[in-house]
């Protein structure tokens, strides 16, 4: 079987370091990469075309089967604050767009697999590319407009109505559909008057993750200047708008100046468009001896991270599933965050409790604060949903899913024929 990956969002787990303003890595990159490799060990043949940035080559064999290609049109180096570069996902569209006329001349694939997250230009490749290549597309939504997905700005508000159209259009159009949880997939189906088995449950893998030694957690707080006794929160992940940022700053602007509060250290883990400002803003709240900034980290640091942590932060506008919470509790780490999206799914089955409206920084102190006080009850419950956390987004769950959604797909596409 041969696929054709369209996505601007993937990890290169080849370098050590990923510049800000090519949109650095986060959870869906590396789902995707993840999915790409273990149905590429299943047999799937597969060509994924994707954002780069220099000094990646233009195209890598990965593995047996799977082969990488930057495609991206020229653009000038005009900074975003929220997606790195402005027009980095267009030039990827055009980019990737050329690439499958090229393509089309010596390799065809049974089907284009192209993964959205809420912005226009991915929900425009599965359409533009199907009728390129001549195949069926199917669609994954990592982030929905109809469901979960909330404007990051006046001007992402002002085109949010069209960007509901197009990914409107895109699902109606693809052979088959899939979401990342039961909850999207269910307001979906109601929007679009579907039926909502058309739509399959294809949830993120996070992999086979244990909780990293003590040593090399040990060995981590070291490297990272935390006092004994200080409890160590994190923040993991896009240092962007939508993840909430700033509310983890007034998280420990708060922390700070309530009465009581056990000694803590605030870790941020990652990079981002709004980097910057994150620090300048913790530099004006008088809070930079509590603060660690470590940027982009390799995924296979993240275990270890996760595993040192003495609870998670997500104070995310929206969350399609959550998989850094995944990762988190997988590794013996409790989570709280805001009661949005795909949290309400993983965290939500787990500890409850850590949930809290979204916003509401107080109560999400206080949920941190009662796990750092109190970290037996949280912790014994996320360590007995670990078999279960395990078996549902694990790595052959995910792949399987995966396999029978193209299954449903080209049966889709066969039948309309």
């Amino acid at each position: 079987m041969r696929v054709l990956r369209l996505t601007p969002f993937f990890h290169h787990d080849q370098v050590e370091s990923w510049p800000a303003e090519y949109d650095a890595v986060g959870g869906m990159q590396v789902q995707i990469l993840r999915l790409s490799r273990e149905l590429a060990a299943r047999g799937v043949e597969q060509q994924v075309l994707t954002v780069g940035f220099p000094g990646l080559p233009k195209r890598r064999l990965d593995r047996p089967g799977l082969v990488v290609r930057v495609t991206r049109a020229p653009l000038p180096p005009i900074r975003s604050q929220l997606t790195g570069l402005v027009g980095l996902n267009q030039a990827w569209l055009a980019g990737a767009l050329a690439a499958c006329v090229r393509l089309r001349r010596r390799w065809r694939p049974d089907l284009i697999h192209v993964h959205a997250d809420g912005q226009l230009w991915a929900l425009l490749a599965g359409p533009l590319a199907a009728r390129v290549m001549g195949v069926p597309y199917c669609l994954t939504l990592h982030c929905s407009r109809l469901s979960v997905y909330e404007p990051m700005s006046r001007v992402d508000q002002f085109q949010h109505r069209l960007v509901r159209a197009v990914e409107s259009h895109a699902v109606r159009r693809a052979a088959r559909v899939s979401a990342l949880t039961s909850r999207t997939a269910g307001v979906v189906a109601r929007a679009l008057s579907m039926d909502p088995a058309s739509i399959d449950i294809v949830p993120d893998s996070v992999g086979d993750l244990s909780p990293r030694p003590a040593g090399e957690v040990a060995g981590l707080r070291r490297s990272l200047e935390i006092a004994e006794g200080a409890a160590l929160v994190g923040y993991v992940g896009r240092v962007a708008h939508e993840k909430g940022w700033r509310d983890f700053v007034a998280l420990a602007r708060r922390w700070q100046s309530l009465p009581g509060t056990p000694p803590a250290v605030f870790l941020v883990v990652g990079d981002g468009p709004q980097r910057e400002r994150m620090g300048k803003a913790v530099a004006d709240a008088g809070l930079t001896d509590r603060f660690r900034f470590t940027g982009f980290l390799p995924h296979a640091d993240i275990p270890a991270v996760m595993t040192a942590l003495d609870v998670l932060v997500m104070p995310s506008a929206h969350e399609e599933l959550g998989g850094s919470a995944i990762e988190a509790m997988m590794c013996g780490t409790p989570v709280a965050g805001y009661s949005v999206g795909g949290l309400r799914e993983t965290v939500g089955t787990v500890t409850p409790g850590l949930l809290v409206p979204r916003g509401d920084v107080a109560a999400l102190t206080e949920a941190v604060r009662g796990v750092v006080e109190e970290p037996e009850g949280p912790r014994g419950r996320v360590a007995g949903a670990r078999e279960r956390l395990g078996t549902a987004y694990g790595s052959g769950s995910a792949t399987d899913r995966a396999l029978e959604h193209y299954a449903h797909a080209l049966r889709a596409a066969g039948s309309a024929r």
